[in-house]
């Protein structure tokens, strides 16, 4: 009976300090990347939909697809590449992107695979953001 309640206890504190991390002093996001990043969210989610309409269309193989799916993987990807994003939000929407256009053309989906930016994941690797001075 005492171990449950021992480990009761420990499960409750760890639970308590889930996301609880402390933020210093002065730590808030500047309005000027707070508006590029809706900006750009809202360009990657339209470019989204365009990979999936892309998949749609007829093409001679599958593994090179056809012009629209390449067209619209390589807009995709320079929109990535310029968004003022951090790298797991950058992540996620190349699964987003990657699972809109699999069955339609491998070489986009081997692209978008290639652009994922896990080692700056792994290391903590956070960019500034062009155009402000306070980091993200």
């Amino acid at each position: 009976m005492a171990a449950r309640l021992v480990l009761l206890a420990a499960l409750a504190v760890a639970i308590a300090g889930c996301g609880g991390g402390s933020h210093a002093a002065g730590t808030t996001v500047p309005d000027c990347v707070k508006k590029a990043r809706a900006t750009a969210m809202a360009r990657l989610n339209g470019d989204i939909a365009a990979l999936r309409f892309a998949a749609k269309q007829p093409a001679k193989s599958r593994l090179l697809g056809g012009p629209a799916a390449n067209h619209a993987t390589d807009r995709f990807l320079l929109d990535l590449a310029t968004a003022p994003i951090t790298n797991l939000v950058r992540n996620r929407l190349i699964d987003h992107a990657a699972s809109a256009i699999v069955g339609a053309c491998q070489q986009c989906f081997q692209a978008l695979e290639a652009e994922r930016p896990i080692p700056a994941i792994a290391h903590d690797g956070r960019q500034k953001i062009p155009g402000c001075a306070k980091k993200p």
